[in-house]
């Protein structure tokens, strides 16, 4: 996906996380739980648009659920298939290993 792109979506997303944390099936408590922040510290970063990529990564997770899900998927196929080729080219290596230096690499 084209760089540009990228950072105009996350612009995008930025400007309506407020309005979608409102829309969700969540307590607003839920989300200053999930984050360990107080309310006027999340509000403000509502309000000015700055949580960092972590605090998105975790908010994230609960209001678009299926998106994670299809993400998730995503790079566990994309995980499965990079091991299956190294298994054929002799470099074998413990795929649970694998799999957890991915989810750390990924968030997962």
């Amino acid at each position: 996906m084209n760089t540009v792109v990228i950072i105009n979506k996350y612009d995008d997303l930025m400007e309506r996380i407020g309005e979608d944390i409102k829309k969700s099936p969540y307590k607003t408590q839920f989300f200053l739980t999930l984050l360990n922040m107080k309310s006027g510290l999340f509000y403000k970063k509502i309000k000015e648009k700055r949580f960092t990529s972590t605090e998105i990564k975790k908010i994230s997770k609960h209001l678009y659920p299926s998106e994670n899900e299809r993400y998730e998927l995503e790079i566990i196929s994309k995980l499965i298939d990079k091991s299956k080729e190294q298994i054929r080219n002799g470099q074998g290596e413990d795929f649970e290993l694998i799999l957890k230096k991915a989810k750390v690499v990924h968030g997962l």
